[in-house]
């Protein structure tokens, strides 16, 4: 039942009417499948808590829309560079924010690779299937290992795709503090804001 009540969330949330509604972006010329989940409405609250405008931002695994790296650039105003490993989502992002008229880099990569320069932040919403999703679970852990020297990154878990006790061990088993977390009532996701241990 809560498994069924979710996903019907999840599926009203990703239409163009709520993407518009939550984050005052127009994902119509979106050419690519998308979902707008309990991970992406809570990551925007981190993102407006923490990002300044003259921070860069790295956003990792932007998906079809760039929602964060558009939403961060039309509303902190802070440099985005959006990565993406799929050729598909690369297309419908780069529609989406010219749709907008936004102007964000989305470059194809997979994680760190070929990336140059600093950045204040990484986010980085990891692609859970499922609680048993080992993928994802090595894919957090590649993430940490991969991560330049001195970059704060804030990694986005819905309780209902990933084990957050697991993802907690992960992050410390890789020598990385949790700073802080962001949390919001009855949304499942936490938001670990996350450093290199000194």
């Amino acid at each position: 039942m809560l498994k069924f009540f979710i996903k019907a969330v999840t599926r009203i949330l990703s239409t163009d009417f709520f993407a518009k509604l939550l984050f005052g972006i127009d994902c119509s010329k979106s050419t690519a499948g998308y979902q707008i989940g309990f991970s992406t409405i809570l990551m925007k609250k981190a993102l407006k808590k923490l990002v300044k405008s003259n921070d860069k931002v790295l956003d990792i695994g932007t998906g079809a829309l760039a929602i964060h790296g558009i939403w961060i650039r039309k509303n902190i105003g802070a440099d985005v560079v959006a990565t993406e490993i799929s050729d598909k989502y690369i297309e419908s992002a780069k529609k989406v924010a010219k749709y907008n008229n936004i102007n964000i880099k989305i470059l194809k990569s997979d994680l760190f690779k070929g990336i140059k320069g600093r950045f204040d932040w990484v986010i980085f919403n990891p692609p859970f299937r499922n609680r048993k999703d080992s993928n994802g679970y090595r894919i957090v852990e590649r993430l940490l290992k991969d991560a330049p020297e001195n970059t704060r990154l804030m990694i986005v878990v819905n309780a209902f795709y990933a084990n957050q006790k697991r993802i907690e061990e992960t992050i410390k088993n890789n020598d990385y503090a949790i700073k802080d977390t962001i949390t919001k009532f009855l949304n499942p996701s936490k938001v670990y804001i996350v450093e290199k241990q000194a």
